[in-house]
């Protein structure tokens, strides 16, 4: 019950009194009591609500236990795995560079793409790299690809004597070996060779191939690629931590697979 002196004799009135009524009545307190209970379960939950989250703890364990296991899939320049030593590659460069910068060791698992992937999801691995295409990656249950640090044009270069093209009609066009895009060169009406000769003037090569064979780009591009390395899904942390170091890398990616290219 409230004092005399505090009965409001109108709804005005009632506002001009209503803090003096929340401390009589309790209400006030009973405020104070729930907020305190709610900043006292905000910070013991705190570890719950951390982002980003390895459900695998997958971060945590690379650098409690001082190694990362890593599947190296054969696809020159990218990774070469080849005879009984270690696997080499542009993105082998790129993995040992990482593995420094955390102070852990490497475990290499020699496999297949397919079985690489896999064995993300099954967490035997923390990571795979071959040359990744995000598409590739992104449909694998349990795999997931990390942000496309590497942008590849397929394109046409020619000799800087002779005239570029707009199209490839008619024209003979040198295909390496190692690059399996022949179809390509034929579906825009090119003849795909296999000698660089006197007599071809065009190539169909990587764009970070140009300057090092001595060509000049015409503007026809073949395909366009965007490349990844593959992590479990899911392991948030664990992928922005390898993104944050692949985004301070990548310029140099173009120089990595030069010096490694067939």
């Amino acid at each position: 019950m409230l004092p005399c002196a505090m009965r409001p004799k109108n709804r005005a009135a009632l506002w001009e009194i209503l803090p003096d009524l929340l401390r009589h009545s309790g209400i006030a307190a009973l405020f104070r009591r729930i907020a305190l209970s709610a900043s006292c379960l905000a910070v013991s939950s705190c570890d719950d609500l951390r982002f980003p989250r390895d459900p695998r703890q997958t971060l945590e364990t690379v650098l409690a236990t001082e190694a990362v296991t890593v599947a190296a899939v054969d696809n020159p320049p990218w990774v070469a795995v080849d005879g009984e030593g270690g696997p080499e590659g542009a993105e082998v460069d790129l993995v040992e560079a990482f593995a420094r910068e955390l102070g852990v060791s490497i475990e290499w698992k020699r496999l297949a793409a397919f079985e690489a992937l896999e064995g993300l999801e099954s967490g035997d691995l923390d990571l795979a790299i071959g040359g990744f295409e995000r598409k590739a990656v992104t449909p694998v249950a349990g795999a997931a690809p990390s942000y496309a640090y590497f942008h590849e044009a397929l394109v046409i270069g020619a000799r800087p004597e002779v005239p570029f093209p707009e199209e490839l009609d008619g024209q003979l066009v040198f295909v390496p070996s190692e690059e399996p895009i022949a179809e390509l060169v034929r579906n825009e009406g090119g003849t795909p060779v296999g000698e660089w000769s006197a007599e071809v003037a065009l190539a169909a090569v990587p764009h970070w191939q140009l300057a090092s064979r001595g060509l000049l780009p015409t503007g026809i591009v073949l395909q366009r690629a965007e490349h990844v390395v593959a992590v479990p899904q899911g392991e948030n942390a664990w992928l922005m931590r390898i993104e944050r170091f692949l985004r301070r890398e990548y310029a140099n990616m173009g120089e990595r697979l030069r010096e490694h290219q067939p």
